[in-house]
């Protein structure tokens, strides 16, 4: 059971040695740093410095008695709710360290996923981000190769009543949203691979061995994607 107590322990932040001190002082409260140091067999002097740092945390306290300093740990009751504070302190400042993570450069994020089910992932994590986006390339390669999977991302699309507006190939069968806007192209005037935009992030998919998707999160990367995709738009027909 020790072990597992230390393993948890060691988990929220407490060092090995930290937690030999507080298993101590729960078995046995009102120590001094020379009884801490026999039982845990630290030296004297490390377990002041680990006494003091335990005290600027909150959890140990000292008290004088008889012109000797003794030690005492927060009993476990307490320990969680000291944690738990912490943790809601943390909560209240998320916003502020958000603000702060977005005044960051515009950085350049480059993934590559592999295999259906790496493209389930770039295509989940699409769905979650609820925004209309652009398409180009829509594929029927694509549905079959997702087989059902296919139908669960329409029927969420619809739902959450996100905007498609697509560049398809003429004549070619697709399954289109109910809030999506086409127009065609001849095979020659689109790419080999499916495009797909929304946001800052542009996703390339290849529907062919090796199948793989290529996700980019960059703000000027999308931005130039997205004016390809209106020349396109301007040449296709409806």
């Amino acid at each position: 059971m020790e072990s597992k107590i230390s393993s948890i322990l060691e988990d929220i932040g407490l060092e090995k040695r930290e937690i030999k001190i507080y298993i101590v002082l729960l078995k046995e409260q009102n120590l001094t740093a020379l009884e801490i140091s026999k039982r845990t067999h630290i030296d004297r002097t490390t377990v002041y410095d680990l006494l003091e740092r335990l005290m600027n945390e909150g959890i140990v306290s000292s008290f004088v008695e008889n012109k000797v300093k003794h030690f005492k740990v927060l009993p476990p009751e307490k320990l969680l709710s000291f944690y738990q504070e912490k943790i809601f302190s943390l909560e209240n400042i998320i916003p502020s360290l958000q603000e702060i993570s977005d005044q960051r450069k515009e950085s350049v994020t480059c993934e590559l996923f592999h295999g259906k089910n790496g493209i389930k992932i770039v295509i989940n994590d699409f769905i979650q981000a609820k925004k209309d986006y652009k398409a180009i390339g829509i594929r029927k390669e694509y549905e079959e190769f997702l087989e059902f999977f296919t139908d669960q991302v329409i029927l969420q699309l619809d739902k959450l009543k996100i905007k498609e507006t697509a560049l398809v190939e003429e004549g070619s069968e697709f399954i289109k949203l109910k809030h999506g806007s086409y127009r065609q192209l001849n095979k020659n005037s689109l790419p080999a691979v499916s495009v797909l935009i929304y946001g800052n992030v542009t996703v390339f998919f290849m529907w062919k061995e090796p199948y793989c998707a290529i996700r980019i999160e960059n703000k000027d990367f999308a931005r130039l994607q997205e004016e390809y995709f209106g020349l396109l738009w301007e040449t296709a027909k409806p």
